[in-house]
């Protein structure tokens, strides 16, 4: 696992986060999600690890006046940034800084719980998904999405920063698609004492900058940037030069092409 975390993010990050990051990657894998979630008019809603709140902003829009939604993220700098982006409904969302381990929401509360991108860097996955059970109405419905088995295109990301910068940074390029077998998504749901678990996995077709561009984009928007940053330039030189020259084949007339695979789970209380 990285030593780095989201727990302490900067705000250029987090603003970055919801300008780059959230276009580029969040946006396409929230489609399949907010597919099968098939929020309606009137629910209320819990995303846990909500980032900048692209997945709660999407669910207000679904459930309207007569629903709520309510987002938390251990980042208080991602809480900071999701209350400055409006809200595109009448919706009511509260934004809540607090762990997925100990969610301030009140016993079978919520209709639906959605996760996207977040329980793969929980340290108590069982825990959060415990207290995600918790805070379902029966016979409330969850889902959860997390990266699946990890692509060329991202492996020569963290190969190249293994080899020119840090063994310890490479680590969070591996952490984000350390939950990628469905089955144990699957189990973890059912230890949690959830029924009708299902977990599949799903394609998303990125359209990413050129590789170079990507790799300062998506370094910048993440913890890594400040260690990054530090780095010699001979050795940050390297690391681009690598990973331009591994990636060049997922590029068609200046557009990095990458098929992400996504695990999309889903369960009831």
């Amino acid at each position: 696992m990285s030593s780095v975390s989201y727990q302490h993010f900067t705000g250029r990050s987090a603003e970055r986060y919801q300008r780059i990051f959230v276009p580029l990657i969040a946006e396409p894998v929230s489609r399949d999600l907010l597919r099968v979630a098939h929020l309606q008019a009137g629910e209320h809603v819990l995303d846990v690890a909500c980032g900048t709140g692209h997945i709660a902003r999407a669910a207000a829009e679904r459930v309207g006046g007569t629903g709520s939604v309510t987002g938390i993220d251990i980042a208080p700098d991602m809480i900071q940034v999701a209350k400055t982006v409006r809200v595109p409904s009448s919706a009511r969302v509260d934004w809540q800084v607090a762990e997925a381990a100990a969610l301030p929401i009140p016993d079978a509360s919520v209709d639906v719980v959605l996760c996207q991108l977040g329980l793969m860097f929980m340290e108590n996955r069982a825990t959060a998904v415990a207290e995600m059970r918790r805070v379902l109405a029966s016979p409330g419905r969850l889902v959860i999405s997390t990266p699946g088995r990890i692509p060329p295109f991202f492996a020569a990301l963290e190969r190249a920063i293994v080899e020119h910068i840090s063994p310890d940074l490479g680590g969070f390029v591996g952490a984000v698609f350390s939950m990628h077998d469905p089955e144990v998504v699957a189990d973890l749901l059912r230890t949690a004492g959830l029924r009708d678990v299902s977990s599949t996995v799903l394609t998303t077709t990125l359209r990413l900058p050129a590789p170079a561009e990507f790799l300062w984009q998506y370094i910048g928007l993440t913890p890594m940037a400040t260690i990054i940053e530090q780095a010699p330039d001979k050795a940050r030189s390297a690391l681009e030069s690598q990973f331009v020259s591994e990636v060049q084949r997922h590029v068609t007339g200046g557009v990095t092409v990458v098929d992400l695979p996504m695990i999309v789970a889903t369960a009831r209380r």
